[in-house]
């Protein structure tokens, strides 16, 4: 179970506060800081912008949970989740890549972490990581895309988490070799409808940050990597979600 939290509100100045703390202590820029030694990694260039995993990943060294239904029961609101993969020299499909997607929940908590408080910066390993705490793999998964270069996920809607605004991890892998590592975000009018539903308007001790708050963001292209969102019934938005997104990638 999470553990407890105290019931302070805190806000998104303080969230930006806290990363300027950072930038103080460390004299690096706060996108590495954040993300560890992974944002210093040298990444294939790829029309898609590119950023680092994060320090949630949990390494499986390649050997992907292949699942389309990662939401494992979990409570929000559903998301049909399709990303398709195009070569950027080409702009064809790439068909029987991996695509490995991975998500907090709606209240900020990421599987594999539970013991980790969303509204708290994490302790990160000389990796860039957080050591997992439990054996739980929620909202994770990868998938094979198919011959128009599609890999398609039953999810939900992600919650959010200290100093950083909704987003989506992503990993794509040709031939077993990684060739994208990126986070997808999701339009501010959407976000802004579903923090209204539960149980994400149970998650009042830390304001969400919107995406022009976000350094991530704002540092690594993430205009450039919005989720195309759609309703399922624009009359109940708690009813589901439809997000795509074209991921453009450099093959080997």
């Amino acid at each position: 179970m999470p553990p407890e939290k105290n019931t302070d509100v805190i806000t998104a100045d303080a969230q930006a506060a806290a990363l300027q703390a950072i930038l103080a202590a460390h004299g690096r820029p706060a996108t590495e800081v954040l993300a560890g030694a992974d944002a210093a990694r040298e990444r294939l260039t790829s029309a898609s912008p590119q950023t680092t995993e994060g320090p949630y990943y949990v390494d499986t060294d390649g050997e992907v949970h292949q699942r389309a239904d990662i939401a494992e029961g979990r409570p929000g609101v559903p998301l049909q989740l399709r990303i398709t993969v195009l070569s950027a020299d080409q702009g064809s499909p790439v068909p029987g890549a991996t695509v490995e997607v991975w998500h907090c929940d709606a209240l900020g908590y990421y599987s594999g972490h539970l013991a980790h408080d969303p509204d708290t910066l994490p302790t990160m390993n000389e990796s860039g990581h957080v050591p997992p705490s439990d054996g739980s793999r929620f909202l994770r998964g990868g998938q094979p895309t198919d011959a128009d270069g599609a890999a398609e996920f039953n999810t939900i809607y992600p919650g959010w988490y200290f100093t950083r605004s909704i987003h989506i991890h992503t990993k794509v892998r040709v031939e077993g070799r990684e060739v994208y590592t990126g986070q997808l975000y999701l339009p501010e009018e959407y976000n802004e409808a579903v923090e209204a539903f539960p149980p994400y308007n149970q998650h009042t001790t830390l304001q969400r940050l919107p995406n022009k708050d976000d350094l991530v963001y704002r540092s690594a292209g993430g205009a450039d990597l919005l989720l195309d969102v759609n309703p399922v019934d624009s009359d109940r938005l708690e009813r589901g979600l439809t997000a795509s997104f074209t991921l453009t990638v450099t093959v080997p």
